[in-house]
């Protein structure tokens, strides 16, 4: 009897612990919250790119509990119309709101003129922040997905969709690049991807998954901020004397990455690869050879002796099937291939580079925004990795500046020296 009594106690005791320990580790509430195509209209039994992402072993589900509430039709003017945020949203007592609205349901096509159209974008723009700040200052965790794609669009549409992306980028709240992933370059759904002119297909929801970065929440969570633009002039420069082919790495430790953009300003460099990724343990190289820069079939002029900074961009749309090289914002070629890489990395064989403003993005980017880039503007929307490079460590490491919890990896023998310039 006294075995049994002490049997009872102990199991009392464990199933306390346990639900103690259940109630300080409960879950954070992610609520998705917008209309149709955040609700997953177009993808099979209506699980969409919200969804997708929240099922695809990418977050700890165990920390993380997942909502979504949004309502087929909404707009920023229904939100408040029909009182969603008492009746949907607030009951699930978020932590984080992913807000998914667009300018379709805001009523753009609408507009029969410009002057129409920019009312539009005013509202969207104006009610879409309110609605972030007003989350914002309940000490809830507002997160952004951009305006998408819409088959009826034409360039006036297309232009202000790209305009009102730009805007929200320059918000101090993250947001996420689905355009990139689904345009077609001119505003509308890529064809395979497309269920109506309004949604995407289940393919579609699955590209937009893939450009949402998976420690985002991790890193709300951990006080990470949006960056912001380092104008300090100074620099890294890379020695790389046993010429590694990878010598920056970041390794993606199985998240799929199917869109993306791949950027770096660098000068004064000796022949070599200078960037690249692995795909199907193939490494693919951006490299200088000579007095060329080139990738693939893709081969431009360059000077690599001049002392001046250059701008490169790679922007992947798998979608599209296409990737995009730019140079100091120009589109200097295209390679038709549909990519899915497991590493990317900054360096390469050339045995010494100057580098700065490293940044890889799960998502393509468009040419207004590869200008943008090359002008020194943050694109903070699908940012997985930043380092500016104006600093470094005291043990050489270097810091990711965007929202995301994504490391770079250095390769023990390079030697990273920091130019601390001043202003």
């Amino acid at each position: 009897m006294l075995k049994i009594n002490r049997l009872l106690i102990l199991v009392s005791c464990i199933l306390f612990s346990y639900n103690s320990y259940s109630q300080n580790k409960s879950k954070v509430n992610v609520t998705f919250f917008g209309s149709s195509v955040c609700k997953g209209y177009g993808a099979k039994n209506d699980q969409g790119y919200a969804w997708m992402f929240y099922n695809s072993n990418v977050i700890d589900t165990l920390k993380y509990k997942y909502y979504n509430v949004s309502t087929n039709g909404d707009n920023t003017i229904k939100l408040e119309k029909f009182d969603r945020l008492s009746k949907k949203l607030y009951p699930t007592k978020p932590k984080i709101v992913v807000i998914g609205l667009s300018l379709g349901n805001e009523g753009l096509r609408k507009q029969v003129d410009q002057n129409g159209r920019e009312q539009v974008l005013e509202q969207f723009r104006s009610r879409l922040l309110r609605l972030s700040d007003s989350l914002h200052n309940q000490g809830i965790k507002p997160v952004i997905v951009n305006c998408y794609a819409h088959s009826l669009f034409d360039e006036n549409h297309y232009r202000i969709t790209k305009r009102m992306n730009e805007i929200i980028n320059t918000w101090k709240y993250p947001s996420i690049n689905v355009l990139g992933a689904v345009d077609d370059y001119e505003g509308k759904w890529v064809n395979g991807f497309v269920n109506d002119p309004w949604h995407p297909n289940n393919l579609g929801h699955k590209e937009m998954s893939y450009t949402i970065v998976p420690s985002l929440f991790d890193a709300l969570l951990a006080g990470k901020k949006t960056p912001t633009y380092d104008y300090n002039p100074s620099y890294v420069t890379l020695k790389n004397k046993k010429s590694e082919q990878a010598p920056l790495l970041l390794d993606l430790k199985n998240n799929t990455v199917h869109s993306f953009t791949l950027s770096f300003r660098f000068k004064k460099l000796e022949d070599g690869s200078i960037a690249g990724f692995v795909q199907d343990k193939k490494h693919n190289l951006i490299l200088i050879k000579g007095f060329n820069l080139k990738y693939k079939n893709i081969s431009v002029p360059f000077d690599r002796y001049k002392d001046k900074w250059n701008h490169l961009v790679l922007s992947h749309s798998f979608a599209n099937k296409k990737s995009i090289l730019y140079l100091n914002g120009v589109n200097v070629g295209e390679v038709e291939e549909r990519l899915n890489p497991s590493q990317f990395y900054f360096g390469g064989t050339s045995k010494s580079i100057e580098l700065k403003d490293l940044s890889f993005h799960r998502s393509s980017i468009n040419k207004d925004e590869v200008v943008n880039l090359f002008n020194k503007k943050i694109i903070q929307s699908s940012l997985d990795f930043f380092a500016s490079l104006t600093k470094l460590t005291l043990n050489k490491k270097i810091s990711n500046e965007a929202q995301s919890l994504l490391e770079l990896n250095i390769e023990k023998s390079q030697e990273l020296i920091l130019n601390n310039l001043e202003y």
